[in-house]
């Protein structure tokens, strides 16, 4: 028999996934607009976060994480078996490329960065561990999609808020599809100015032994230094350390 699953729990996470770095504050107006709680529900819900240290009101009716989230946040990084075994591999390919690198797992959200090694020069691209990559519009997502089926990467396309954050960006179903195949087969997928205009990325996936993908990793940086050298390098490094931590996971 299936465990029950703790339904206020669940709505009380569905809070705190609202905060982001672009809105680092909400209200119960916010919770009731995009959650569909009433006002009486949500108060409740937000008042209780604040009990346990979760969020902390330091202007009436305005919330923010508290000081608990960020310790747990640490915490989760500092004990992360993943990204432990997979920062030296990362860290090798950065210090060989002299650009950015970052693994991902994937979540109903998106791509999240699990573990990041940015390069060590003067014009770079940061990421921080726990930032979430749109599917759509990244590689790295765009090789979690490649791991599905047709079938099911039209259904989450069809369910995804397609942001368009450019002209770069592909919001077609059709043609992300389309891509989608394209990524699956190459087995590496390829991000020119898609999510933000200056910053490109080559990203491939990371199986376990029984060919399911687990982890992606990618390189990323300015656009302007993503010729086709580079990017041909990128991919060498990035298919020999997936080979790496595929050995290193069994």
């Amino acid at each position: 028999m299936t465990t029950p699953l703790n339904e206020s729990l669940i709505k009380g996470f569905s809070i705190l996934k609202l905060f982001s770095k672009e809105r680092p504050e909400i209200s119960t107006s916010v919770v009731v607009q995009e959650l569909g709680m009433n006002t009486a529900t949500a108060h409740r819900f937000l008042v209780t976060l604040e009990e346990t240290g979760a969020l902390v009101s330091r202007q009436r009716g305005r919330y923010s994480l508290g000081l608990h989230m960020v310790a747990l946040g640490r915490t989760a990084e500092l004990t992360n078996p993943l990204a432990a075994i997979v920062q030296p591999v990362i860290e090798d390919i950065s210090t060989e490329l002299r650009e950015s690198v970052m693994a991902c797992r994937l979540n109903r959200d998106g791509a999240v960065c699990i573990a990041a090694a940015i390069a060590n020069r003067p014009i770079t691209v940061n990421i921080s561990v726990g930032e979430v990559l749109e599917l759509h519009s990244s590689a790295q997502g765009k090789v979690w999609l490649a791991s599905m089926s047709d079938e099911e990467v039209r259904a989450i396309l069809k369910e995804l808020p397609l942001k368009n954050f450019n002209s770069n960006t592909v919001t077609d179903i059709d043609a992300l599809c389309e891509e989608i195949r394209v990524v699956r087969s190459q087995g590496y997928a390829l991000n020119q100015g898609e999510r933000e205009e200056d910053i490109a990325a080559v990203a491939v996936p990371v199986k376990n032994k029984d060919g399911k993908t687990i982890l992606s990793f990618s390189v990323f940086g300015m656009v302007s230094r993503f010729d086709q050298e580079l990017i041909e390098r990128a991919k060498t490094q990035l298919f020999i350390a997936a080979s790496k931590a595929t050995l290193a996971l069994s």
